[in-house]
């Protein structure tokens, strides 16, 4: 049987969450290539990236989203420690230039063994690969071992974030093919209804108090030149699918669509686009970048940004259960700044089948975490659709 050839596209837990879906339930044979968004500047993320800059002289592509995807797409039959150290934060104050590819690792309690099939994993001019050093004077305290070590392997390797993601793929034996959406800075900004702009991602998605609506999306001009990455074109002209999963709408989605070429290549291909519609907007006290949007709102936004109509919507159906302490602590909650769950009406449905668009709604909430799909549910569904 011939394997179905699915895109997806997107960044931040969304991306992630919707491959471990497509790993964990989806029982077809399927091939995987996932673009990433590289738009993040953020968090600690952000202070590993301005000390390659200001130490190096190096732009340090975001290794954050694409560490997700890569664990969540892991083949290894120790995918599950791969996940928790890579995720571990380090609460020890070392200085990151005294410390091995290998220490980082030991400092979160992985053993000779684990070491071992660390090793295996890389070619014989690649034997000394476990004691390279990464030159930057500053402390490995409060980052993550996954974006050290993917820093580390780009210092070393050449600074060829090529040759890292390939080695990260042989190490976590990742069974998809986890693409860059570019290399290249990718600094956004938004430009409001009023004419005001925010600059970068994290003002964007987490810190900016918004006095109008986004209205454009835009390249900051050090990041002008940002071209897709080779591997982009490839993936999306020999999809069936592009799947875009749900998050952030412009930082995590839109930053995709703004890198040169991207687009293009998304209108012109044969692939079925499908949108997987998110649970909420985000929105509280002036705060969030999708405040007041409606579902209908985000496939607009999404649609002129691309040029071209989506083919199927995936919405959640059904609010969950909640109780008002449980609603309050969400609130808060950085990836949602929550206002409201998003549903479809009945005028939007009516819209969406005038444009000929394909909805398919389902209870498709995460009962846990309230904001993110059910992995199982989700998988099911996109099954049901491509079939």
């Amino acid at each position: 049987m011939s394997k179905t050839k699915i895109v997806t596209i997107w960044g931040g837990n969304g991306q992630s969450n919707l491959l471990d879906a497509l790993y964990s339930y989806y029982k077809k044979p399927v091939e995987i290539s996932s673009i990433v968004s590289m738009s993040d500047d953020g968090r600690t993320t952000g202070e590993l990236m301005r000390k390659f800059q200001d130490e190096l002289g190096l732009h340090l592509p975001p290794p954050g989203d694409l560490r997700r995807c890569l664990f969540m797409m892991s083949a290894s039959p120790r995918r599950d420690e791969f996940q928790q150290y890579l995720e571990t934060v380090i609460e020890r104050d070392f200085q990151i230039s005294d410390l091995t590819l290998w220490d980082y690792f030991r400092l979160v309690g992985a053993d000779k063994d684990f070491k071992k099939h660390l090793e295996s994993a890389f070619s014989a001019e690649q034997k000394e690969a476990m004691w390279f050093l990464l030159p930057l004077h500053s402390t490995i305290k409060w980052h993550k071992v996954g974006n050290i070590l993917m820093a580390n392997l780009y210092y070393n390797l050449d600074k060829d974030y090529n040759a890292m993601l390939r080695v990260m793929h042989e190490i976590l034996e990742v069974k998809a093919d986890i693409i860059p959406v570019t290399t290249q800075k990718a600094t956004i900004k938004a430009v409001l209804s009023n004419w005001e702009t925010i600059e970068t991602q994290d003002r964007i998605g987490d810190h900016a108090v918004y006095s109008s609506g986004i209205a454009d999306l835009e390249l900051m001009d050090d990041s002008k030149h940002a071209y897709q990455h080779k591997d982009v074109f490839k993936a999306i002209k020999k999809a069936d699918y592009v799947v875009i999963s749900p998050g952030d709408l412009f930082t995590s989605t839109i930053s995709n669509f703004v890198i040169w070429w991207v687009k293009e290549v998304i209108k012109n291909t044969d692939a079925k686009l499908i949108y997987i519609g998110n649970s909420m907007n985000k929105g509280w006290e002036s705060r969030g970048e999708t405040q007041w949007l409606t579902a209908l709102d985000f496939i607009n936004k999404i649609e002129r940004f691309l040029g071209r109509r989506i083919d199927i919507f995936i919405a959640n159906n059904k609010r969950p259960d909640i109780s008002l302490d449980a609603l309050e602590k969400l609130k808060t909650h950085i990836s949602v700044k929550w206002w409201d769950y998003l549903f479809l009406s009945e005028w939007e449905k009516w819209e969406l089948e005038r444009r000929k668009i394909q909805v398919f709604e389902a209870d498709i909430l995460d009962k846990q975490s309230l904001y993110k799909h059910d992995k199982k549910a989700l998988a099911e569904l996109l099954e049901q659709i491509i079939s």
